[in-house]
C-alpha cells in the first residue's frame, strides 16, 4: 500500500476527508451586490464585536463602515510599514473583550526591502485617533522578499491569539526548522508573550517557544471555530492549495511534502507523503489561490450553515465546503464568474456575508441570492 493511500485511509479513520478539487460541485447560487467602491488596495475586512466593518487598507489606514453604511476613516501608517509586492497593512482582529477593553489587533509587514518581516500590533481607536499602540509579535527571521508573510489573525475562547506566517518564499526550508518563524502557525497570550502551552515552549526567549505549528508556505486563511477547533488553509505552488485542521506540535509538511509543481514545472520535492507529517483535509489541485475563510453557522443563508465559505483570487469564485464537528464534506462553489477577484470574507452578527474584491480599486459587496 502506497504512503498516498496510508495517509488518506487515515485521514478518513480520524474523521476527516481528503477531498481534490476535481470532486467540486456547481451550485452558483449568490451574487454580489457593491456597497462600497474606489477603495484604495485593501487586503481584510472584519466584522468588529459591535458590528462596524473594518477593511485594512494595505498602503496604510482603515476605513470603517457602520450599519448604516457610513464610512470613516482612521489614519494608521505605522513608520515601519512595508507595502508593496504582497506586503501592507494585512489582517485584523478584535479581542474577545474588545466591548469592554478596546483592543484591535492589526498585522502587517515592516522594515525595509533588504530586512522584513511580519509584525503584529494592538492599539484602541479613539474616534478617529490610534492610542496605546503596542507591539505584539515581530517574525524572528528578517528576509529580503516582499512576499509571503501569511499574517491571518485569530483568537480562540481562552484569548489566545493566532498568527499565521508564510515561509517568504525563498526561505520555504525554514519552515521545518523549530528556531525560525518563517512558515509557521504561532500562539501568543493577547499581550503577546509565547503562550505557555505551545509545544516547544522553553521560555520567553526561545524563538521556538511561539510555535505552535509548523510546515506552512503561505497561510491566508485561519479561525477557530465555535467549538475552539483551528482551521487554516494556505497556497501552494502550482497545486497543493490547502485546508488543515490545526494540532498542537503537527507538521503539515511544506516543502517536504506537496501536491503541488514549481512554477516553472519544477519538482519541489519527490513525496507527498512522509512520516510525522499531516496530510491535508482537503486540497486543491490546480490551485485556486484561496484567500478569506470562514465558518458559517447563521440561518440567514440556510444552505451554507455549518459550511466554510472560502474566496478564490485565481478563479473568482466562493467556495462552500461542509464542515462539523471536525469533518470535512463535500464542496461546491456557490459564487461562480464573478469578473473579480475576491480578497476576503466575513460574515457579521445578523448572518450576512460581506466581501472585499482586490485591485487597485478595491470593492465591499454584500452577499445576495439571486
Amino acid at each position: 500500500m502506497s504512503y498516498k493511500h496510508l495517509g488518506k485511509q487515515l485521514l478518513l479513520s480520524l474523521g476527516f476527508a481528503y477531498i481534490s478539487v476535481n470532486s467540486v460541485l456547481a451550485d452558483d447560487s449568490l451574487v454580489l451586490s457593491p456597497v462600497l467602491e474606489g477603495l484604495p488596495p485593501s487586503w481584510a475586512v472584519a466584522a468588529s464585536p459591535d458590528n462596524d466593518m473594518y477593511i485594512t487598507h494595505r498602503e496604510g489606514g482603515l476605513s470603517i463602515i457602520n450599519s448604516a453604511l457610513e464610512r470613516r476613516s482612521v489614519a494608521f501608517l505605522p513608520d515601519d510599514l512595508l507595502s508593496g509586492g504582497q506586503g501592507g497593512l494585512l489582517d485584523i482582529a478584535f479581542h474577545p473583550e474588545f466591548i469592554t477593553n478596546g483592543w484591535i489587533y492589526l498585522s502587517y509587514s515592516a522594515g525595509t526591502a533588504n530586512s522584513n518581516a511580519l509584525k503584529v500590533v494592538r492599539f484602541k481607536l479613539v474616534g478617529e485617533q490610534v492610542q496605546e499602540l503596542e507591539d505584539i509579535f515581530v517574525a524572528h527571521d528578517k528576509k529580503d522578499t516582499p512576499v509571503h508573510y501569511g499574517g491571518r489573525l485569530a483568537f480562540d475562547a481562552d484569548n489566545a491569539l493566532y498568527i499565521s506566517t508564510g515561509d517568504g518564499f525563498d526561505y520555504r526550508e525554514k519552515a521545518q526548522l523549530n528556531q525560525s518563524h518563517l512558515g509557521k502557525i504561532i500562539r501568543v497570550t493577547d499581550i503577546g508573550d509565547a503562550h505557555p502551552r505551545n509545544p516547544f515552549f522553553t521560555g520567553q526567549t526561545n524563538s521556538a517557544s511561539f510555535i505552535y505549528s509548523l510546515g506552512h508556505r503561505n497561510p491566508q486563511g485561519l479561525l477557530v471555530t465555535k467549538n475552539n477547533r483551528l482551521i487554516s488553509h494556505e497556497h501552494g505552488p502550482a497545486g497543493g492549495d490547502e485546508i488543515n485542521i490545526i494540532a498542537s506540535g503537527k507538521n503539515y509538511g511544506w516543502p517536504v511534502i506537496t501536491n503541488g509543481m514549481d512554477y516553472i514545472g519544477a519538482t519541489i520535492s519527490p513525496f507527498t507523503e512522509y512520516e510525522g507529517m499531516e496530510q491535508p483535509a482537503l486540497d486543491w489541485t490546480p490551485s485556486i489561490a484561496p484567500s478569506g475563510m470562514i465558518h458559517y453557522t447563521h440561518d440567514k443563508f440556510a444552505s451554507l450553515s455549518e459550511h466554510l465559505l472560502v474566496t478564490s483570487l485565481k478563479f473568482q469564485q466562493i467556495y462552500a465546503v461542509a464542515y462539523a464537528d471536525g469533518v470535512i464534506g463535500e464542496q461546491k462553489i456557490v459564487l461562480n464568474e464573478s469578473g473579480i477577484r475576491l480578497r476576503d470574507i466575513e460574515t457579521d452578527a445578523d448572518g450576512d456575508i460581506w466581501i472585499l474584491g482586490d485591485g487597485e480599486q478595491a470593492s465591499l459587496f454584500k452577499v445576495l441570492r439571486k
